[in-house]
């Protein structure tokens, strides 16, 4: 199995090194395999559109589904490289965890972290995925999308799906309020007794990328006006991070 997906990294750099294609008798007495092999594995990666075949030439080429993870791995070296002061800054001033996520079709997931002295350990780690209803730091992304995307959203996820307890209206006016005070908070979402505070960053066309939040756990000394200077801050920083992303 490691095998085969070296073969086929191996082939995606051949035809990375060919912006006219390869035939199938170059790849695979390129590589020195078995034609069955390569084609196997051409097929697997034509499935999933990493690879494409002209049917004019036979010529094999790289596919646009590589757009797309391009675009992603960039955006992430990109943004981390940007947020990752700004996370030190608000988990040394607030003793708290932070975090910044990046959205990946319906679910968010965390790609930086960095741990206060409270930290809550058991409530988000990097890779973790969830869908964008949960959570503020997800809210707080899907509340940014435009209506189209969170129809569809509330259509495939939400009304499909019998496990979720939130109803579509519920979801709307959460969604509405989020948009509106620009920060988002939930309550015990992960772990009973702990608290999210998230806000969206933006990139250079104003669109939501990514949040920025906290998780931290729920005392008596978070009081009503307490939260709100904390909303406060997490939403400064996710603009700070926003304006070195290029938004105006």
């Amino acid at each position: 199995m490691i095998k085969s997906l070296s073969k086929a990294i191996e082939i995606l750099e051949i035809l990375k090194k060919s912006p006219k294609g390869c035939s199938l008798l170059q790849i695979y007495t390129t590589l020195g395999i078995p034609k069955s092999t390569a084609h196997g594995i051409l097929k697997t990666l034509m499935g999933k559109m990493y690879v494409l075949k002209d049917e004019s030439t036979h010529f094999y080429r790289l596919g646009p589904a590589l757009i797309s993870l391009g675009k992603v791995a960039s955006l992430e070296l990109n943004i981390k490289n940007i947020a990752y002061l700004v996370l030190e800054k608000l988990s040394l001033e607030l003793g708290v965890d932070s975090f910044l996520m990046i959205p990946i079709g319906y679910k968010g997931t965390i790609i930086e972290r960095v741990d206060g002295l409270q930290s809550v350990k058991i409530v988000e780690n990097y890779g973790n995925e969830f869908y964008l209803h949960c959570g503020a730091m997800r809210k707080a992304i899907l509340a940014h999308k435009d209506i189209s995307f969170i129809e569809d959203y509330i259509n495939n996820v939400i009304e499909k799906n019998e496990n979720i307890k939130i109803s579509s209206s519920k979801l709307k006016g959460d969604l509405k309020k989020i948009k509106s005070e620009g920060v988002a908070i939930s309550y015990g979402e992960y772990a009973k007794g702990t608290i999210g505070i998230g806000a969206p960053i933006y990139n250079s066309n104003g669109e939501v990328i990514a949040s920025l939040g906290i998780n931290l756990l729920e005392t008596k000394d978070l009081t009503e006006k307490r939260i709100k200077e904390l909303k406060e801050i997490v939403r400064e920083k996710a603009i700070e991070v926003s304006k070195g992303m290029g938004y105006l």
